[in-house]
């Protein structure tokens, strides 16, 4: 089943006193990584759309068309909705793909300019992840880049797979090719029913992720944790690299530098000295 994330990001962190914070607090520390990552996009929005609406006219079957547009819908704006009543005779625009027997409006310009602006607000990709033992192969999707209740609203499915080689040859027989490949450290702590992670990626300072439920219960941590409102940022990971005069997406394969391998070694090791302490308790 797939799930809803809402989440927060607070930048530029001291990771030695966040971690002694953390501790004071009794988080309990899940596990601390270095995660291989890869990246895969599907195809254009506009393309999609003109692949499963040629599928439908030729088979009649218009289920992955549907599935798209239930995909893309919270994206649609009052202005779109009003060009679907009139394409439409008044009709949702999934609604009428439901009871077509005629395709032909679903070609014109005024829903391939929908689409097009549309594309600006959603984002679908494959990601391929290994993170200590496990990897883990997800499809992500942001539905509203502005966020359910102010915070990120990313849907993704997510399932186990044996390897990355095994991940990456599945996904080519299905016709998909890594983008990009990058590498981060993360430490990871449960607390208050939320996941707190601490991201040190190549090239930019490290940052913290609360991850839960609700905003209230995020905002809870973030107090918690000695940050206010005004630290927590919504945004995705290239846009906090852009904030660092950097594209993320310039970079076909990120890795750490051999002083970024020393510092990540010692932020590892402060969360390895949890992890004993833990153990004695």
């Amino acid at each position: 089943m797939s799930q809803i994330e809402r989440e927060i990001k607070i930048l530029n962190i001291d990771v030695p006193i966040v971690i002694e914070k953390l501790v004071k607090l009794d988080a309990v520390l899940k596990g601390k990584y270095i995660q291989d990552l890869y990246t895969f996009d599907f195809p254009k929005l506009e393309d999609s759309y003109k692949q499963h609406l040629r599928e439908a006219n030729e088979t009649s079957d218009n289920r992955a068309l549907i599935s798209l547009l239930k995909d893309i819908k919270a994206c649609f704006t009052q202005e779109d909705v009003l060009v679907f009543d009139r394409l439409f005779d008044g009709k949702d625009i999934i609604d009428y793909v439901k009871t077509a027997s005629d395709y032909s409006n679903l070609s014109s310009n005024e829903i391939v300019e929908v689409l097009s602006r549309v594309n600006e607000d959603y984002s679908k990709w494959i990601r391929l992840r290994q993170t200590g033992n496990e990897t883990t192969l997800t499809i992500k999707k942001i539905v509203n880049n502005k966020g359910e209740y102010d915070l990120d609203a990313v849907r993704e499915v997510e399932f186990v797979v044996p390897s990355i080689e095994v991940g990456k040859e599945f996904l080519a027989n299905m016709g998909y090719f890594p983008n990009f490949h990058q590498k981060k450290m993360r430490i990871a702590y449960d607390y208050k029913g939320t996941e707190v992670v601490l991201d040190k990626w190549p090239k930019i300072p490290p940052y913290i992720e609360v991850e839960g439920h609700t905003k209230e219960e995020i905002c809870t941590v973030v107090n918690d944790l000695g940050f206010t409102a005004t630290d927590m940022r919504v945004m995705n990971t290239d846009q906090v690299f852009v904030e660092n005069g950097l594209d993320l997406y310039s970079f076909k394969d990120l890795d750490f530098s051999e002083d970024e391998e020393k510092e990540v070694q010692v932020y590892m090791e402060i969360g390895e000295n949890q992890v004993d302490n833990s153990k004695k308790r």
